[in-house]
């Protein structure tokens, strides 16, 4: 495989083959909001990152996977001198979700579905991952004759060989230190009852703690705010909703939890670029 187009950093939205493709050769920052309907997957080529997925904060290496599912609540941060290069697609052509119609995607889907979200590669499958993407980047680039196919072929072989390695690699998914305690009840308990009012001083005085002690240590476990934590679990269930269009946005708005239709539409711009009734009509922005 002859690597010679690829230039060291992109931004493709629309690559033409129906996902997006991204590569930096310095990841250190990370949009605040980190929600979206598509599959998406990250490989860590080089460096570290710290990342918060679904409930958990993980610390990651170089060689490292991720699979992330529609709505899962996810996110990057990144510590003070803490940078990483990566390879990023999203299952999404300019913030449009690859629909299961296509054949190409539909036969991976259930494959992405085994995965598991994070998996540590051994080193010999690190360099094989890394070209592979190399390759798929080269080809979007050249528009060759066939590039559509190959670009295709070579994000195919990335997934399958994957889903192959992590019996071999093992799982890496794994707390990037001890969450505190008292903290994870406070998720666990968000996670179960986020459709209900709910509010700092109401948690902390249901788990013993001051509020000012509870902000202060659920931003620095999770990186998320309170109020910004909740707000995207209800915009999850939201959007899950949403798909069933005899709903109105409404019912959906106070279901999810949300005390009025101006507060929903604020937030739900916030999380997904976009507003609920466009959200329903498959305009969704990308981000």
């Amino acid at each position: 495989m002859i690597l010679t187009k690829e230039p060291e950093d992109y931004r493709l939205t629309s690559t033409g083959c129906g996902f997006s493709l991204i590569k930096k050769s310095r990841a250190i920052t990370n949009p605040v909001r980190h929600f979206h309907p598509w599959w998406e997957i990250l490989y860590i080529e080089s460096g570290e990152r710290t990342f918060f997925y679904a409930n958990r904060t993980l610390h990651i290496l170089a060689g490292t996977f991720l699979c992330i599912a529609p709505g899962i609540l996810h996110r990057a941060v990144n510590p003070e001198g803490e940078v990483c290069s990566l390879y990023n697609v999203y299952f999404a052509d300019n913030g449009v979700p690859l629909s299961e119609n296509n054949a190409r995607f539909s036969s991976l889907v259930p494959i992405l579905q085994q995965m598991e979200p994070c998996v540590a590669l051994l080193p010999e499958a690190q360099e094989e991952i890394r070209t592979l993407f190399a390759c798929m980047g080269t080809e979007i680039f050249s528009k060759d004759s066939g590039w559509e196919e190959l670009a295709w072929a070579y994000l195919s072989e990335i997934i399958v060989k994957v889903s192959r390695e992590k019996t071999k690699a093992g799982v890496a998914l794994q707390p990037s230190e001890k969450m505190n305690a008292h903290i994870a009840a406070v998720i666990d308990y968000l996670n179960v009852n986020y459709t209900k009012p709910l509010s700092l001083a109401s948690v902390a005085q249901r788990f013993k703690l001051s509020p000012s002690h509870l902000s202060r240590s659920f931003k620095e476990e999770t990186h998320f705010g309170f109020v910004e934590y909740i707000n995207s679990l209800r915009i999850t269930k939201a959007c899950r909703l949403l798909a069933d269009k005899k709903r109105s946005v409404l019912e959906i708005a106070m279901e999810c939890g949300f005390g009025s239709l101006t507060q929903f539409g604020r937030c739900f711009r916030s999380l997904t670029g976009t507003n609920p009734l466009d959200y329903r009509a498959g305009r969704r922005s990308f981000l």
